[in-house]
């Protein structure tokens, strides 16, 4: 279990390094390629956008053939395009390949996390969901120093790099044992179960706090730019954000283990939504980063614990893991991608209009959490 968990690890963060690398040269995107804030959106949501085409279709192959050769063709796409991303030209051909990683990571992330939960016992489940959850904030900590170092020496030989470990990381997989296919369920047989369960308020849990995330990897560096930050700086800021959430990420997947995982969500929700209007309105660089760090700790506190619930709820509805990781990829590609284009779009016309628009939706999250609380607190007194 130690080493899968160990490749798995090192799949999401990878997945994780490339999405975040982004963030430090968006700015610097811009500039080159003369793109307005509505494209220098679709540039950081294009990935999320590939996320949410092969979410479903991942999930189904994750579950018809298991979660192996799921990390495995992922991690194929992730090296391809990572190095056509490396020595694209157009902001079409960066759109493009970004879009399709975004694609590979989708059938990443749904191989790694349902061969993790199906592997690992149901007790343990939200401290394993912290662990990949700690995995992927680290990749974000060390990819936007990366996309920092790209900013500074060139894009190809960085992302041919990133192809290189995704070699490594396809080896290395390739030599774990497998997990069979659980039976195969029919689609319609599906939708009805994930109707009874818990499954839809998850999803809405992760896809407002996706939502809330899409937005700050644009607002964010966009704001320390327009402050004069350089690409050290916000690589600097988003590093620091993503050593909080490596660090509370696991303990908070444990809390919710003991307490249930709707409390530590209503308190990321809030927390998030105040971090959000402070880095949007403040005007002061060591304000905008204390407010980044601050989103990034609010992250951890949802991220987990509403992962952990859709894997919870897939369990209890007797949903295949490969389907409810790709349901939750739905959720996390379409509110990411939302939040970052949409987001883009909207600053536009200033930063408080998306800031406002993302502490709404955060506040109908916390609201569906409450009475997924009282739910789970009314499961409990029948047991």
């Amino acid at each position: 279990m130690k080493r899968l968990l160990a490749v798995c690890c090192a799949v999401i963060f990878l997945d994780a390094a490339f999405f975040a690398a982004l963030a430090p040269i968006l700015p610097e995107f811009k500039r080159e390629f003369a793109l307005t804030t509505t494209e220098a959106g679709i540039l950081s949501g294009s990935y999320a956008a590939g996320i949410l085409l092969l979410a479903l279709p991942g999930g189904w192959f994750a579950a018809r053939f298991g979660p192996k050769p799921a990390v495995l063709v992922g991690l194929v796409g992730m090296g391809v395009f990572s190095a056509i991303f490396g020595f694209a030209d157009s902001f079409g051909l960066l759109s493009a390949s970004r879009f399709l990683q975004g694609a590979g990571g989708a059938l990443m992330w749904a191989g790694a996390m349902s061969w993790v939960i199906r592997a690992g016992p149901a007790e343990r489940r939200g401290a394993l969901v912290g662990t990949l959850v700690a995995a992927a904030t680290v990749g974000e900590m060390l990819g936007a120093p990366i996309g920092a170092v790209a900013g500074y020496v060139g894009r190809g030989p960085v992302f041919v790099g990133v192809s290189v470990l995704a070699a490594l990381l396809l080896l290395a997989a390739f030599s774990l044992e497998g997990i069979r296919p659980g039976p195969q369920q029919a689609l319609s047989s599906v939708a009805r179960a994930v109707r009874r369960s818990h499954l839809l308020p998850a999803m809405l849990l992760v896809g407002a706090a996706a939502f809330a995330f899409g937005l700050v990897t644009v607002v964010a560096p966009l704001r320390l730019d327009e402050l004069g930050a350089g690409a050290a700086l916000i690589a600097a800021a988003f590093a620091c954000g993503s050593i909080v959430e490596t660090f509370v990420g696991p303990g908070i997947g444990r809390i919710s283990d003991r307490i249930g995982r709707a409390r530590p969500y209503q308190l990321g929700a809030a927390i998030g939504a105040v971090a959000i209007l402070a880095l949007s309105t403040l005007d002061t660089k060591p304000a905008v980063v204390a407010g980044l760090v601050v989103f990034a700790f609010a992250a951890a506190l949802a991220f987990t614990p509403s992962i952990a619930l859709a894997a919870d709820s897939a369990t209890n509805a007797g949903i295949d893991q490969g389907f409810a990781s790709g349901l939750t990829n739905v959720a996390f590609g379409g509110g990411q991608m939302l939040g970052a284009v949409g987001g883009g779009a909207l600053a536009a016309m200033g930063y408080l209009l998306p800031a406002l628009v993302t502490v709404a939706f955060l506040a109908a999250a916390g609201i569906v959490a409450g009475r997924v609380a009282a739910s789970e607190a009314s499961s409990q007194l029948q047991r």
